[in-house]
């Protein structure tokens, strides 16, 4: 069967597990049947279809791009009145079939490349973020490794955290290949982007989806994947296609064009915020930011001062990403940072460049010449791409800030810009208040007069007014609201307050004195009241001295944590760094990868507050995933003592106990989850499984029941139902189940391990129980049954020295 108008995908065998949905649904318009599974012929045989009275099953092969035998469709609890009429005539209906499910398959890729198209892809990623978002997110690490057929990971507060560890996002920027249009025409451009394509598929790994999303442009989405790892394709990417060339017929020249590459991770690459938006929103921003940093790793290689040639994370963008787009008057610059790039008000920077006369280096690479320090920036208004920033210190006059200039992220904890003597400070024309930089080298000098103090910083945004919009009434001018803001202040706390600029929408305050919480409701009052005359929504945080073993530099910091908190809360939005917010930034963290920062953010709010339940039952999903179960379940304990009753605390002592080997006591623990929470979907799985450890078959069947009756339970269930009629010897109905996990969520490593195993015993087709065992260690390289059955089927293909690695790998040799 040939590709339809020159379509470069053709149907392979694996596509017959990942169309297996629609195969299904096709074939039931023809006959009823209760259950069906593929199989796979080894090469070489010529299947018939062929049909079991005695079983009441029917095998119906089907051919490939090719014409041969790909796969065969099992359906049992047939009847013969139905099937029997379609034997003479299954060939033809064969064809059709597949005929239509390669021309789905077209419909999802790119005609010239045969790679998926865009829109594919942002579909395939939507559909693991929200895999990833289900209520009973997973731990990765190595308490999942101890337990190779987890049904359900550790519960995190309020559920926010991913069910598995991260995904990866990695696009490749061809911007040569306008180039090649405009010098050798579109038709060999064309040529020369199928090359690059098909050294794409080369290395892309098993799991992994790899889309055209532009005419310059690839993109390739990871389901589980680390910065190191995505670094590491992105390099032998950018590798393969620099060998890439193909010769001009008419000018005899080879021509191949370089390529840049950017890379983004969910969850660590996207803010708080946004993971309230949709699911599609959020696969299409996660390809956005990768995009961002494919950009600015070909900028920074062009100039020669990329850290890792044209490869470029998203997560250092604002760290060494940053540049100076536009000079302004009074000392203010525009800068290539905003929000996106989760860039906010108060960072600093320093500015250097590589870009300036140097006599005898005409020839030199900018990488060549010693970057030269210009100053000192810190933002004040953060945009979506772009932001205002303020010269808080220049290097040397000789050299002023021009376009082009590059910036670094200064530490938080320096505290920046050279001391002001008295008399000289700068004032901000519209608040009255001392300029940022000026107000924090005040700042550095008064707090060492006092042993306590408050930090205080304020946000104020227009409210939105749909009346004053159709009225044509003009909106509140926000100069005019932070002048009026700053008289409320000044009548409240006196007029000789230490006060600043913080941004071109916030303020920030020293009060000396030890008073936070009468601090706290006069903020409250005088934010209700500027609500209510102004018309803006305006929120505070209070970072107090002494607090913990915070130092008096960390007050800055601790005020955006508390303003993070404040957002969160009812009106008026203040809030005091306390248990909860330390809370909160550490739930941060650890959305963001940092392990080991969440852990000292949770024990510092327990040092707060020790009886904050959410902090010891988050710290103890931290230790967990660290491998440290005794520390674990300790702190599990302590989230018990604090409520009883607390279901998360509940079950994540259960699944310590489980995983480290204490069956009775974690049944104990799941029950006591059930009687406090009667639909804990994973809570009625783990104790299935603990039944199947303990011989009790019917008992296991009864509690997935359960289990599969609830809410989005039936996904989850079909590998545990898989397992148990395959120790029953009901292997093709093991086999259904099984390819109804992988529908549930196609990324399934414990499925498709179990799959392949499926496939071996049966003597089927070992490549492609292979293929399945390869992409299960892809996602899940912890997992030593799935290198089993690879080496396994590696051994199957005669692959010796292949399956001996794949070994290694299990530890068996």
């Amino acid at each position: 069967m040939e590709t339809t108008g020159g379509h470069r995908a053709k149907l392979e065998r694996r596509d017959f597990i990942v169309f297996e949905r629609r195969l299904k649904e096709a074939l039931a318009g023809l006959f009823s049947f209760q259950g069906h599974g593929l199989i796979f012929p080894r090469a070489g045989t010529e299947p018939v279809a062929t049909w079991n009275g005695k079983e009441k099953k029917i095998l119906l092969p089907l051919p490939d791009s090719s014409g041969g035998p790909a796969a065969i469709f099992t359906a049992r609890g047939v009847a013969a009145a139905e099937v029997k009429p379609l034997l003479p005539m299954w060939p033809a209906l064969a064809a059709i079939l597949t005929e239509n499910l390669l021309l789905y398959k077209q419909s999802l890729c790119d005609p010239a490349t045969g790679l998926f198209t865009r829109h594919h892809l942002l579909a395939a990623l939507e559909r693991e973020l929200e895999l990833m978002r289900e209520p009973a997110p997973a731990l990765p690490g190595k308490a999942e490794a101890a337990d190779p057929e987890a049904g359900g990971g550790l519960f995190a507060g309020g559920g926010e955290l991913p069910r598995r560890g991260s995904l990866g996002m990695v696009v490749f920027r061809l911007a040569a290949l306008r180039d090649v249009v405009r010098e050798y025409g579109y038709a060999f451009a064309d040529s020369l982007t199928v090359a690059l394509a098909d050294a794409l598929s080369a290395c892309r790994p098993e799991q992994a989806v790899a889309a055209r999303t532009g005419d310059s442009e690839f993109a390739v989405y990871l389901p589980t994947a680390t910065a190191k790892s995505c670094r590491t394709l992105a390099t032998a990417v950018n590798a393969a296609f620099a060998e890439v060339a193909l010769e001009h017929p008419l000018k005899r020249e080879r021509i191949g064009v370089g390529s840049s590459a950017g890379y983004a991770l969910y969850p660590q690459d996207m803010a708080g915020d946004l993971f309230a938006l949709p699911y599609a929103e959020q696969a299409r921003l996660l390809l956005r930011k990768a995009r961002l940093a494919a950009a600015l790793a070909a900028e920074n290689h062009a100039l020669g001062i990329g850290r890792d040639g044209p490869v470029m994370g998203f997560g250092r963008i604002l760290a060494e990403g940053g540049r100076v787009q536009e000079v302004l008057p009074l000392s203010r610059v525009v800068v290539g940072l905003g929000g996106g790039m989760h860039a906010r008000e108060g960072a600093r920077f320093s500015i250097w460049s590589v870009q300036y006369p140097v006599r005898g280096a005409e020839n030199r690479p900018p990488s060549a010449l010693t970057p030269l320090y210009k100053g000192e920036l810190v933002l004040l208004e953060v945009g979506e791409n772009t932001s205002q920033a303020e010269v808080t210190h220049l290097g040397d006059p000789a050299w002023p800030i021009e376009p082009g200039d590059r910036l670094t992220l200064l530490p938080e904890d320096e505290t920046g810009p050279l001391p002001v003597k008295a008399g000289e400070e700068r004032r901000d024309p519209i608040s009255g208040f001392l300029r940022h930089g000026d107000f924090f080298a005040r700042w550095a000098e008064e707090r060492e007069h006092v042993d306590g103090f408050s930090l205080v910083l304020v946000r104020l945004v227009p409210l939105e007014n749909p009346a004053v919009e159709e009225s044509g009434e003009a909106t509140p001018n926000p100069d005019r609201c932070m002048a009026e803001a700053a008289a409320m202040f000044r009548d409240t706390f006196g007029r000789n307050i230490l006060a600043g600029r913080y941004g071109l929408n916030s303020l920030i305050f020293f009060h000396p004195g030890r008073e936070a919480e009468g601090l706290a409701a006069r903020y409250e009052a005088l934010l209700t009241e500027m609500r209510g005359r102004l018309g803006v929504e305006v929120a505070a945080g209070i970072a107090p001295y002494p607090c913990l073993e915070f130092r008096k530099s960390d007050a800055p910091e601790n005020c955006r944590k508390a303003l993070d908190y404040a957002l969160l809360l009812p009106e008026p939005h203040v809030g005091v760094l306390d248990s909860l917010a330390l809370n909160i930034s550490a739930d941060k963290l650890y959305s963001q990868g940092d392990t080991f920062g969440a852990v000292r953010e949770y024990q510092l709010a327990l040092l707060a507050d020790a009886a904050n339940g959410m902090a010891w039952n988050s710290l103890g999903i931290c230790l967990a995933g660290l491998g440290r179960h005794a520390e674990a379940e300790s702190r599990f304990r302590e989230a018990l003592a604090c409520d009883p009753t607390d279901v998360m605390a509940l079950y994540n002592l259960g699944y310590v106990h489980q995983i480290t080997g204490r069956a009775d006591e974690a049944r104990a623990f799941f029950e006591t989850c059930l009687t406090h929470s009667p639909g804990h979907l994973f809570a009625l799985i783990r104790l299935g499984q603990l039944a199947e450890g303990r011989g009790e078959a019917s008992e296991a069947e009864t509690l997935y029941e359960r289990a599969a009756a609830l809410p989005g339970g039936k996904g989850p269930t079909c590998r545990h139902f898989a397992r148990l009629r395959k120790a029953e010897g009901r292997r093709d109905e093991a086999r259904e189940l099984l390819h109804e996990a992988l529908v549930h969520d196609p990324q399934d490593a414990l499925a498709q391990h179990l799959l392949a195993g499926l496939y071996l015993d049966a003597g089927e087709d070992p490549e492609m129980a292979a293929a399945l065992a390869r992409q299960s260690v892809s996602l899940r390289p912890d997992l030593k049954p799935a290198w089993l059955e690879l080496a396994r089927a590696l051994e199957a293909q005669g692959k010796a020295v292949q399956a001996r690695e794949a070994r290694l790998k299990a530890g068996e040799l």
